[in-house]
Order: structure tokens, then C-alpha cells, then sequence
């Protein structure tokens, strides 16, 4: 607890700096609350910073019996929210009819009548948060009744109308039957991300995002296990091929920002990173952000189209990560470009990141790269090795910070000669290059 005179000192600052620092304390979900009991005059100051991080509701009456309790006075600071869409609670069908001896009981609600007080309920729940930006539909990813999937378009509709000014959405879960029309409403929308499927044909799809005028970032996250297993190109919901194409790509021409998030069973095909898509991406001027999480490794051929994608693109950012990545295809394909700024980069061990900034360090003293600022090197957690997060949302993403992963300036393992791997990292730190860990937890 900190002591009056240095609560008193912390007051001289400016109120700017000070918010500047309850921002960067309260945002994350990382940081436990701690700040706000350090005295009334810093909770008073600071406790609408709390209400700026993420907040995940695993169901409709977890997000209403939220709101019942928070200030209502800080919900206009609520900026993301995560919201899973679960099933109406059915019990009400099973309670006995009113009898005459209770006339002012209400008259027991239908199904259907069930699932527009439903909707009335969430209508009212985001009229409480008018300054969202980002939100994240969850829907149950087993198989659906009727009712549900009607209930769920309705709920994005809803969302459509309701929050007009949003400019981040992601639909995680089944949305295999749910058409993307509702999109349309939201024009301002700036990243999309979904898993490239929905009820909507690949045709439309295109017209649909060609039409949101200020799109620039998207991701596709594949779930396999919603697909067909004979194929995995298609639902095992709706029988219906992927709705994103590369066809679809070419429609988007503001596209700054493209992410790839495959967890593939083996052997299974590859959705997204086909040279058909990656192809596609070659006309877009705007694109300088390349994102690939994989769960596998990439062939030769798919490797040389990257290759090839790269050579001819302005990429700035970019981050490669699959299990078994080996340093030397970042050579062996001429990944890292002149144009490069930002290289995300999985590194197995010490003795990769080393073999990995080598190369960049003697081109660098060359002459070349002369773009490149920061190296970010991904290792997994020595207690959950195998744990992935399916989030590009990196500090420079534009986007956000992934909560579970950490950026660090130490070297992985302890066998390896660290001081070599200093070393190194000294140099191109001499040269302009940074050189950090992001470390992934659960």
C-alpha cells in the first residue's frame, strides 16, 4: 500500500500522464485490480479504466446480471465485449399452467414467444454499452435446433442495428447456417474475422465485404472440427463449400491487414494458405500485414508461393509460426524482404532464434534490410509447450494485445551458449533492430 506522501507525489503529475498510467495498468486482463485500493482519490480517478478491458460472457444472463451490478455511470467506458449465445432456458414450458385461484399470474410463454423476450432482453443489454468497438459472437459449435439458428440471426441483426459504429467483429463457433448480410449495416467496420464459412455463396460473400468501404484487416480462423472430414472444404453442417475464396480477396481493395489461423488434423487439406488466395493477395497495394499461424507445416509448394507473394508485395509485418519451423527457410525462400519492418518469427530453442538472426544481422551489416526495426521470437511455455492461442492480436497489429502472451528480453533455454545469442542480439540492437520474446501462457 502505497504511503500518503506517495500518493501526494503521484498528484503532482499531469492528469494526462497519470491516465496514461491507469490505462496502461487497468486494460489488460493480465493486471489484477490492486491500483484502485491504493487510495479513494486514484479509484475515483481510475476505475473507468477497469471497464476498458475486454470482458468475456459465457451467456446472455451472465452479461445481464453484469449489468445489473456495474455503475451505470462507467458502462459508456465499455469498448469490447465477448458475448457466448447460448439456448434459451426452456424450464419455464415445464412449470404447471396458472390456476383460476391465481389470476394475476402471467399466461405461460410459447417457444417462439420465448425466444423474442430473448432478444427484447439483449436489445436492451447493448443499449447499456453505446461506446462498443470490438465484439466477439460465440455460438454453440454442436449441432443446432431450428429455433437457435433463427434465434442467432436475429441476434446478429440485432447487433447490426444496434451497434452501427462497430469496428471490430469476430464469429467464433457454428455460424455455418447464418448469412452475412447483417454485415451490411455495419459500415463502418474496419476487422472481420471468421472461420470462412457461412450460409452465404462465395459470390455474394465477395459483394458483401466489397461493400464495407473501410474493411482493412481480416482473419480466418479455421475450425475443422465444424468441416466435413472427408473433404474438410466442406460443413459438416450445411453441405456447403467455404463461402471465402480467393475471388473473394480481390474484392476487398482497402485490405491492409490479412491473418491465416489453421489447426488442421493430419492429414487433412489446407483451407486458406493456397497459392489461389495467396495469389490473390498480389493486386492489393494497401496490404503490408501478413499473419500466418499454423498448426502444421507448410509444404514446398505452398512455401514458394509465399516466396513468390512476398517478392512482389510490400509487406511491413509479418509473422510465421508452426510447429517445427526451421530457421533456414527464412533464407532458403527469401521470406524476410527489403521491405520488411516487424518480423514475428517462431523459434523452437536458443540455438534457432540464433541460426534465425544471423543471417539478418550480416545482411544488415551489409547494407541491406533497411527497414527492418524489431524481431519478435515466439516461444511456447516450458509448462504447456503445445498450447496455441488462435489470436493474431499482437502489440503491432494494429489490433490488440493477446492477454496470453508476454513479451520478454531473455533467452529461451538454458543449454544453449546464451551469451552467444546476447551477442547477437547486442548487434542488431547497434544496427537498429530490436530484438524481444513473447513467451506463450495459458
Amino acid at each position: 500500500m502505497a504511503s500518503h506522501e506517495d500518493a501526494t507525489l503521484f498528484f503532482t503529475l499531469p492528469l494526462e500522464l497519470r491516465e496514461h498510467i491507469y490505462k496502461e495498468v487497468l486494460a489488460s486482463p493480465a493486471q489484477g485490480p490492486e491500483l484502485l485500493r491504493t487510495c479513494r482519490e486514484i479509484k475515483t480517478e481510475a476505475h473507468k479504466f477497469l471497464f476498458q478491458r475486454p470482458i468475456n460472457f459465457h451467456s446472455q444472463l451472465s452479461l445481464y446480471e453484469w449489468l445489473d451490478q456495474a455503475p451505470h455511470n462507467l458502462l459508456p467506458h465499455v469498448t469490447e465485449v465477448s458475448l457466448t449465445i447460448q439456448d434459451v432456458n426452456f424450464r419455464t414450458l415445464l412449470e404447471p399452467e396458472a390456476s383460476n385461484s391465481q389470476p394475476t399470474t402471467p399466461p405461460r410463454l410459447l417457444t417462439s414467444e420465448l425466444y423474442e423476450v430473448e432478444i427484447g432482453k439483449l436489445d436492451q443489454a447493448l443499449k447499456q454499452l453505446p461506446k462498443v468497438k470490438t465484439v466477439t459472437i460465440r455460438a454453440l459449435s454442436t449441432r443446432q435446433s431450428f429455433l437457435y439458428r433463427d434465434f442467432l440471426a436475429k441476434v446478429l441483426e440485432l447487433l447490426s442495428s444496434m451497434c452501427p459504429t462497430l469496428l471490430d467483429l469476430r464469429l467464433e463457433g457454428n455460424m455455418h447456417h447464418q448469412s452475412l448480410r447483417f454485415l451490411t449495416g455495419l459500415q463502418h467496420l474496419r476487422c472481420f474475422s471468421f472461420d470462412g464459412f457461412s450460409s452465404t455463396s462465395a459470390t455474394e460473400t465477395a459483394d458483401i465485404l466489397a461493400s464495407l468501404e473501410h474493411l482493412s484487416s481480416l482473419t480466418l480462423v479455421s475450425q475443422h472440427e465444424l468441416l466435413m472430414p472427408s473433404t474438410y472444404l466442406q460443413s459438416g453442417f450445411t453441405s456447403k463449400p467455404q463461402s471465402f475464396t480467393g475471388d473473394v480477396v480481390r474484392t476487398i481493395n482497402q485490405l491492409a491487414s490479412f491473418s491465416v489461423i489453421e489447426r488442421t488434423p493430419t492429414p487433412s487439406t489446407t483451407l486458406f494458405l493456397t497459392s489461389e488466395v495467396l495469389a490473390s493477395l498480389q493486386g492489393h497495394k494497401a496490404l503490408n500485414s501478413l499473419s500466418i499461424i499454423l498448426s502444421y507445416t507448410p509444404d514446398d509448394e505452398t512455401l514458394l508461393s509465399l516466396q513468390e507473394f512476398l517478392r512482389r508485395s510490400d509487406i511491413h509485418r509479418l509473422e510465421l509460426d508452426w510447429p517445427d519451423l526451421k530457421p533456414g527457410i527464412l533464407g532458403e525462400y527469401s521470406l524476410v524482404q527489403e521491405d520488411l519492418k516487424t518480423l514475428w518469427v517462431r523459434a523452437q530453442s536458443a540455438s534457432d532464434a540464433y541460426t534465425a538472426l544471423v543471417p539478418i544481422f550480416e545482411s544488415r551489416h551489409e547494407g541491406g534490410l533497411p527497414n527492418l526495426r524489431k524481431i519478435v521470437l515466439i516461444r511456447a511455455n516450458k509448462d504447456d509447450s503445445k498450447s496455441r492461442v488462435a489470436s493474431s492480436d499482437r502489440k503491432d497489429s494494429g489490433i490488440g494485445v493477446s492477454e496470453n502472451k508476454k513479451l520478454h528480453g531473455a533467452p529461451i533455454d538454458r543449454i544453449f551458449d546464451k551469451d552467444e545469442l546476447c551477442q547477437i542480439k547486442r548487434r542488431l540492437q547497434v544496427l537498429g533492430i530490436q530484438v524481444l520474446w513473447c513467451t506463450e501462457s495459458e
